[in-house]
């Protein structure tokens, strides 16, 4: 692990001491070999000296080895290292308060006289957090139930101490954002100990980088794990590392959509949500949560979120699928390749056919999603049939006009385990992005859900009139050179008749006419739809048959 490490390089440690210590009789003995040492509270070499500060108690050296030895300096003369006087200030005036005193977290169990006192320990040293380590927390004695909570019973919390480094020298950032976005990332995971020792990791891990963007917006330094979220949005977004190595670290990416859920509930829903880990696994806990006091599910948030992420605006008219700060996420994921998209339809007339086997990647793991493009030149209709009916796979189009700053979220109608986009606004919208999204929470590997997307024609068939007062009048019909279509029940705007073929291409475009009267005698016989529109929105459709 070196400081120019990658996601995939775990900066952080703390879900890997978790995995090992929770697995150690199952480890190789190289694997024992190299967290042995992570199994027990560091030591110095140097002079150890310990500062107490609110909660917390910082042990730390100025006379040992370079890597272990902070900076002595003492501008304000108070005996204590500015360095170290900074990171305890962090500690209790910033992070502390935010985290127990402003969202109620319940503060983390002390772990009696482990480090010298009852207080929280912080550990500072370099060598102890290892090469590349921003730094970590290890959980150390299981207690059972937390006596910092009042209302709860938790079955098996645990003490922690934690490490932090004694330079961030040669990181990425200052050294105050390294401290701060590592202090509210590690002590969150201290917070999780309080509540439980056996949380979902990729949820420790989802609302420890959550917390980066939680207590110091603006710091960004959880940017950096955007992009495995925007280029792969189809794996899973509770993936655990070990399931899919070439995917390890995914879960840091997965903050975005704890930032999503907070947003669009409250900071307070991280609590308690973490109160309902002490029994269960954390997309339960999560949905049990939604359900209970915000009349949602994660199905329902989990596809909101999957629709903002292509949205990506703070108008409130775009409203659920907004970020406060959707500009700069947008920014960051536009200057590093972009949302990764499966597939692009470019439909005029002609079908398509995309199978997620042979023309996608086949990957699409559980709670995850697959985008597409669409360009067309009309109405069309769209077909998704699924290899496995019983995966739990919901089919969207995201509509989108951004001149009238106007979206709309089109579900599909199921049909014998088909579901059916049939779309006869065409006009009405700038550009279109279907979706596919897997729901299955229950699903434990991370085969994927294959499926078949046929596009093609409109079927106006299907298509109920609009329940707005203006109707039409069509005659003659059947017709051989002309058509009288006469308005009744006119209202105000501008209207407009659209005249498409059995594929759906368009065929003719008129404007009212006073005579009523439209030439059709140079298109082919057959079945045609009339489609009459009111500023720009659909309001009718009828049958025209062209016999000569």
């Amino acid at each position: 692990m070196t400081k120019s490490a990658t996601v995939s390089d775990h900066l952080w440690l703390t879900p890997l001491l978790a995995e090992a210590n929770r697995n150690w009789d199952n480890l190789t003995k190289e694997a024992q070999e190299y967290f042995k040492d992570y199994r027990n509270r560091p030591t110095f070499t140097g002079t150890e000296e310990v500062v107490t500060y609110g909660n917390f108690a910082f042990h730390y050296t100025t006379d040992g080895p370079a890597d272990e030895s902070v900076d002595p300096t003492d501008n304000d003369g108070n005996y204590i290292p500015d360095y170290v006087d900074f990171m305890a200030e962090t500690f209790v005036d910033e992070i502390y308060e935010l985290y127990h005193t402003t969202t109620g977290l319940t503060v983390p169990p002390a772990d009696g006289t482990n480090g010298g006192d009852a207080l929280y320990d912080v550990y500072i040293s370099g060598s102890a957090a290892g090469s590349g380590v921003y730094g970590y927390v290890a959980g150390e004695t299981e207690i059972g139930d937390n006596p910092n909570s009042t209302s709860l019973t938790e079955v098996d919390a645990y003490t922690s101490y934690m490490v932090m480094r004694n330079n961030y020298s040669g990181f990425s950032g200052t050294e105050a954002v390294c401290i701060g976005v590592t202090s509210a990332h590690e002590y969150m995971h201290a917070v999780q100990y309080g509540y439980t020792g056996n949380m979902d990791t990729w949820f420790m891990e989802m609302c420890a980088t959550w917390s980066e963007e939680f207590a110091y917006p603006g710091y960004d330094d959880n940017f950096q794990y955007l992009m495995g979220l925007f280029g792969k949005p189809d794996v899973a977004l509770n993936l655990e590392d070990g399931e899919d190595p070439q995917h390890d670290g995914h879960w840091y990416s997965s903050w975005l959509f704890a930032k999503y859920l907070t947003e669009h509930t409250g900071n307070s829903i991280v609590k308690s949500i973490y109160e309902r880990c002490i029994n269960d696994y954390a997309a339960y806990a999560i949905d049990d949560e939604l359900t209970a006091n915000w009349s949602s599910s994660i199905e329902q948030q989990f596809k909101n979120f999957v629709v903002a992420n292509v949205v990506m605006d703070n108008n409130s008219a775009y409203s659920p699928y907004t970020y406060q700060r959707a500009s700069d996420y947008e920014t960051h994921v536009d200057n590093n390749g972009g949302l990764a998209f499966e597939y692009t339809f470019n439909y005029s007339g002609s079908n398509i056919t995309f199978n997620s086997q042979t023309d996608g990647n086949n990957r699409l793991m559980r709670l995850s999603s697959d985008y597409f493009q669409l360009t067309s030149t009309g109405d069309f209709r769209m077909i998704l049939t699924p290899v496995t009916p019983s995966d739990e796979l919901e089919f969207i189009l995201l509509k989108i006009n951004e001149t009238n700053s106007t979206i709309s979220v089109q579900p599909a109608n199921i049909v014998s385990n088909q579901a059916i986009i049939n779309i006869t606004d065409y006009s009405s919208w700038e550009y279109f992005v279907p979706i596919v999204i897997r729901h299955d929470i229950d699903v434990e590997d991370i085969n994927p859900s294959n499926y078949s997307i046929l596009v093609t024609a409109a079927d106006y068939s299907s298509v109920e009139e609009n329940s707005n007062t203006v109707t039409v009048n069509l005659y003659p019909n059947p017709s051989s050179d002309y058509i009288n279509i006469e308005i009744n029940n006119y209202v105000n705007g501008k209207m407009e008749f659209e005249l498409y073929d059995i594929t759906g291409k368009l065929s003719k475009t008129w404007i009212p006419e006073k005579n009523n009267r439209y030439d059709i005698s140079d298109l082919s016989e057959g079945v045609y739809t009339l489609k009459t529109s009111v500023n720009g929105s659909s309001v009718l459709f009828k049958k025209i048959i062209i016999a000569r």
